[in-house]
């Protein structure tokens, strides 16, 4: 196995990645960033949607319907928006295998598990793994399955039914991928559970197709993995580039596209396929690059033995379904594949870690089963380098003074105070500026909330909904807090008694930190527990809080 890098994916890192642009310009490094930042803020606010959506049991909607309500929130240039649909496209159609009408918001990447940084491949491709575990195993090849008998009315154990010959066992471990499932080329008598044939129904079968184009020598730079294809609207075109003399010293190019337009690559007349390849690698590397002495691609849709490439998460289904598609039967039918293994679907990982997984239920030996890490979900890690990106932005476009200017603000704040010296340098960049005039309206109660302030000079006075003082704060303290937790609405009002000069942070910023630095997230519990023990303790309304806490 040999690990080339954090390039084809948001898995890995966007350091190395040339973007070309139009007429083939490779972006500078702020171009790229920005990209960047411009699809995080998108992506900041599909999760805060998706968080609106389950706290109100609003239920699921696709990715499209999502991305829709987003972008019409905001007043992106074309530029900005071909950008950001590059960087979307990427991620759904070109990663999950599914245009953005079939995604699930909710739960696309609901607990899937990731493993390191970047991508590694088999050097020798795939059979080094699969002759490896073949040996010593019968293995009968060219024989297609067409029925599997099973239960009681079968007798004990099971009969597989092929073209060339039935077979009995005492169980069965079936593999079919979801495609041939959904599809029902195979029949189960009696057929499968009516909740495992929903989930069948329920998850999307991916494509994703990979057009190989094949050259007498590399003309392209030998040592860039991949390269990201921004030269125009991705709609019918790849997003990704990938060069194999890098992995495999092989002078050839890979072109991946999924979802319909996947689809389209597989069922296009050949001569059409090379032409539209040969478009795409003369778009990044000029009119001069030679044509290819020959091309194949993959056609695992059409292919009656895949039907698809691997499962995604469809709108309307969950991970519960794939826990469903698990679930063994009649305690002879397992099922294993990666599109019933929770933590890894979509990966050569989740299909093995699958059938070990049946191999322990079979055996009744939980010794058999690959040790668990602990390891980051695709979600955390996605946010983290969000954070990472956002932090590292706005540290390097604000003066140093000003940062010490509130830095020495926030180490007096009850919460901040907690966060290490280094990291409270990277929040105090995050802040924005705003004032208030005296009896203006900080917030009030019940109305939607977006954000903290922290107050750097005048004074705050903070009232319940029956009128009730809950306090006055000054200089460090923290007001509005407790919408982030409330369900975004505000449980207090907070009137400025005098000119006031505050710092705001609204709560997607917030929340990137409170991820990132889990010390100021343990600090804010800390607070608010506090908070309740003291509102709890006693039945004066005055001591609702501490005289160091914020608003409720």
């Amino acid at each position: 196995i040999m690990f080339v890098g954090g390039d084809s994916s948001y898995s890995g890192g966007w350091e190395q990645l040339v973007l070309v642009g139009a007429d083939g310009r490779h972006l500078s490094q702020a171009e790229k960033l920005d990209t960047i930042l411009l699809a995080d803020s998108v992506r900041d606010e599909l999760d805060s949607l998706r968080r609106e959506r389950l706290a109100s049991t609003a239920g699921d909607v696709s990715m499209r319907d999502a991305l829709e309500q987003v972008m019409t929130s905001k007043d992106f240039s074309d530029d900005e928006r071909h950008a950001i649909d590059w960087h979307m496209t990427l991620t759904m159609r070109d990663d999950c295998g599914a245009d953005d009408p079939a995604l699930s918001l909710l739960w696309w990447d609901e607990g899937y598990e990731v493993y390191g940084y970047g991508d590694s491949v088999f050097v020798n491709g795939f059979t080094t793994m699969t002759e490896s575990l073949a040996t010593g195993l019968d293995i009968r090849l060219k024989h297609v399955v067409r029925r599997i008998e099973y239960g009681r009315s079968h007798g004990a154990g099971v009969s597989v039914s092929t073209d060339q010959g039935t077979f009995d066992a005492d169980a069965v471990v079936v593999t079919l991928p979801l495609g041939v499932l959904k599809e029902r080329s195979v029949e189960f008598a009696p057929a499968l559970p009516p909740e495992k044939q929903r989930a069948i129904a329920r998850l999307g079968m991916g494509q994703l197709a990979k057009v190989v184009l094949l050259y007498k020598k590399v003309f392209w730079p030998r040592d860039q993995y991949v390269f990201g294809y921004m030269c125009r609207p991705v709609q019918d075109r790849p997003t990704m580039v990938v060069n194999l003399a890098k992995t495999h010293d092989v002078a050839a190019l890979v072109l991946l596209a999924g979802g319909s337009l996947a689809r389209r690559i597989e069922t296009m007349p050949m001569a059409e396929c090379e032409s539209w390849a040969l478009s795409v690698v003369r778009d990044v590397f000029g009119d001069s690059a030679p044509r290819p002495k020959s091309v194949e691609r993959t056609q695992w849709n059409i292919d009656p033995f895949s039907r698809g490439s691997y499962m995604y998460v469809a709108v309307g289904s969950s991970p519960q379904d794939i826990a469903a598609l698990a679930d063994p039967v009649a305690d002879t039918l397992y099922f294993a594949g990666e599109a019933t293994y929770r933590y890894h679907w979509a990966g050569a990982h989740g299909a093995f870690a699958s059938g070990v997984r049946e191999a322990a239920r079979i055996l009744d030996d939980p010794a058999v089963l690959i040790p668990r890490s602990f390891t980051e979900n695709r979600r955390w890690r996605d946010a983290m380098m969000r954070a990472t990106r956002l932090f590292n932005a706005m540290s390097s476009s604000m003066d140093v003074a000003e940062i010490d200017s509130r830095v020495g603000l926030l180490v007096n704040s009850d919460i901040f105070s907690k966060v290490p010296p280094n990291e409270l340098r990277v929040l105090a960049t995050m802040f924005e500026p705003v004032s208030f005039q005296p009896k203006d309206l900080v917030c009030e109660i019940d109305a939607p909330a977006s954000c903290i302030y922290v107050v750097a000079s005048g004074r705050v006075e903070v009232r319940l909904g029956d009128g009730t003082l809950v306090g006055e704060y000054g200089r460090g303290k923290l007001v509005g807090e407790y919408g982030l937790f409330h369900g975004g609405r505000h449980t207090a009002t907070a009137v400025a008694l005098e000119r006031t000069d505050a710092f705001a942070l609204d709560y997607q910023r917030f929340q990137r930190f409170l991820l990132a630095f889990p010390e100021s997230m343990f600090a804010l519990l800390q607070v608010t527990v506090a908070r309740l023990i003291t509102q709890n303790g006693t039945p004066r309304p005055e001591s609702l809080v501490p005289e160091s806490g914020g608003t409720r």
